[in-house]
């Protein structure tokens, strides 16, 4: 996995670097319409993404109750857990 895009509330980028790290960046839009990378957060597994990512959706304005936590925690869950499958898919071609 080089790059994976998260879809989420707000829209992140998951990249692994040679340190087999991962490096989570907010995407946002520019008023040019184009996309900038903010941010560079390095986690060391995914259980920091994981933890990472749902620190910065809880945050969100629009999760104001706990059935917006549940859903939003479950959103998380599903990305981290089909990085988790695709890194599988690498590692035992």
């Amino acid at each position: 996995m080089q790059e994976h895009i998260i879809e989420l509330s707000n829209r992140y980028a998951l990249k692994l670097d040679n340190e087999h790290s991962y490096v989570i960046y907010k995407i946002e839009l520019k008023e040019n319409g184009t996309y900038e990378r903010i941010g560079g957060k390095v986690c060391k597994n995914l259980e920091s993404v994981f933890d990472t990512l749902a620190h910065c959706e809880l945050m969100d304005e629009d999760v104001v109750s706990l059935a917006d936590c549940n859903k939003t925690l479950k959103a998380i869950h599903a990305e981290v857990k089909r990085i988790a499958e695709i890194q599988a898919s690498y590692a035992h071609p």
